[in-house]
């Protein structure tokens, strides 16, 4: 059984997402993991082949001959010299989709839809790398013919998925001259804005706008939408949810997936239920089952409370404005404290800073304090030094940007850490922006 639970569209040509053979002789030297005398496993080196049967070093270096008579089976692991897209089958049937990181005794590590997943071994039937995406493309554009309107556009939708952006281009063109369709414009123009990126001249490393600019060598990018929708997912209040659409064919991926589970529905009624449903529904399934696999395929189209109210009453409001100076926590001289600024406020400054203060911990304080928000470093450093408990160092020209701890503006920044989810707190699949380390061009204060 084959049940595709990566980009959803894939599900389509599923028949193309199949491991490739195997040449014993060419696996020779590589690792894998063994099931010999009925159960017994053995992981290790294999380092010779003798009549069908095997010769493993295990991990404490003892070497193990094994005859063909005793070998159950043999599962040979991936070497991974750097991430490499590719697909894992889990013992159920089910195929992870993702980003291959580690292939070893233990278990497969990658990262699927930007989460990261450490498969145990023995939950892992078989793992293989992707052919380069041109390859793909040309397996799935038969199946994906232009005069079948929606098949036609799920291949677009893949190719700029995949940031294949030239082949994009040329299908979108093709598309939109056919079907006039108003989502193939809008994509049509990411493809053909991130093509021209690529070309244009001044990306080039000996370019004077690249070199002469010092804020572009010690400020990182802000990080991108997908990461700004996923972080927006894991804070969702399923009270009070925002507007959100998951796509049919991710639905029935997920139901598909969890099949067996004897939380969703058993009729056939409901099951259409949460095909076609309200999607809010279908998320809280995908909440009930922890299925992280399938949340980046969450499109989340307003803002959650807890991050309408991040925005309004504290980043926006005073932590830009006031923290987040050049000569302040937004310059090269912040410290371990650096906030990202931006010509344009946007989500993706927002989320990164969001990301900043929740990964951060000053003198053994966090930046944000989520069990009792009142010692977040965030709201003690910000007060005046003979009020806070832990207070902001003795700066020149630095003045307390909230009054008292029952102040206004304090109070709505304890009320948008309340509104974050907390029960448990969620470990974000996106990492904040770093900072390069440079050093300080004149004596440095303290911070």
């Amino acid at each position: 059984m084959n049940i595709c639970l990566y980009t959803p569209l894939l599900c389509l040509a599923a028949t193309t997402v199949s491991p490739p053979p195997v040449d014993d002789n060419e696996a020779i030297t590589k690792r894998c993991l063994v099931i010999f005398d009925g159960r017994h496993e053995l992981c290790g080196e294999c380092t010779a082949q003798h009549d069908g049967g095997l010769t493993v070093v295990d991990e404490d270096g003892e070497s193990h001959q094994l005859t063909q008579s005793r070998i159950v089976f043999t599962q040979w692991l991936l070497d991974v010299p750097a991430p490499a897209e590719g697909v894992v089958e889990l013992t159920d049937g089910r195929q992870l989709r993702g980003l291959i990181k580690s292939d070893t005794c233990s278990g497969v590590e990658m990262t699927l839809h930007g989460v990261p997943l450490l498969l145990e071994r023995q939950t892992v039937a078989s793992a293989w790398f992707l052919e380069p995406v041109e390859t793909r493309y040309q397996q799935l554009k038969p199946l994906m013919p232009i005069n079948r309107s929606e098949a036609h556009l799920s291949l677009c939708r893949w190719l700029v998925e995949e940031q294949a952006w030239d082949l994009a281009v040329a299908e979108l063109e093709a598309h939109v001259e056919q079907h006039r369709s108003v989502e193939a414009t809008r994509l049509l123009r990411v493809a053909r804005a991130h093509a021209k990126l690529l070309d244009a001249p001044d990306r080039n490393p000996d370019s004077p706008k690249e070199t002469d600019n010092s804020s572009a060598n010690t400020e990182p990018a802000s990080v991108d939408a997908r990461a700004v929708n996923l972080v927006r997912v894991f804070e969702i209040d399923l009270a009070n949810p925002p507007d959100i659409s998951i796509a049919p064919e991710v639905r029935q991926a997920f139901l598909n997936a969890y099949q067996q589970s004897a939380l969703l529905p058993q009729s056939e009624e409901g099951r259409q239920a949460l095909l076609n449903g309200p999607a809010i529904d279908l998320l809280k399934q995908m909440f009930s089952h922890r299925a992280r696999e399938f949340y980046g395929s969450v499109r989340v189209l307003s803002e959650p409370v807890a991050m309408r109210r991040f925005r309004e009453s504290v980043h926006d409001q005073w932590l830009l404005p006031r923290c987040a100076s050049t000569s302040c926590h937004g310059g090269p001289d912040a410290g371990r404290f650096r906030l990202l600024r931006g010509r344009r406020l946007d989500d993706g400054i927002r989320t990164s800073n969001l990301l900043i203060l929740n990964s951060l911990t000053l003198d053994g304080q966090p930046m944000i304090d989520w069990n009792t928000p009142t010692k977040s470093m965030l709201i003690q450093s910000a007060l005046p030094r003979a009020v806070a408990t832990h207070p902001h160092p003795a700066v020149d020209g630095w003045r307390p940007t909230l009054d008292t701890l029952d102040g206004p503006r304090t109070m709505a920044t304890i009320r948008w850490i309340e509104s974050m989810m907390r029960s448990p707190r969620p470990s974000y699949p996106v990492e904040p922006p770093t900072f390069p380390k440079t050093p300080p061009s004149g004596p440095r204060l303290p911070r």
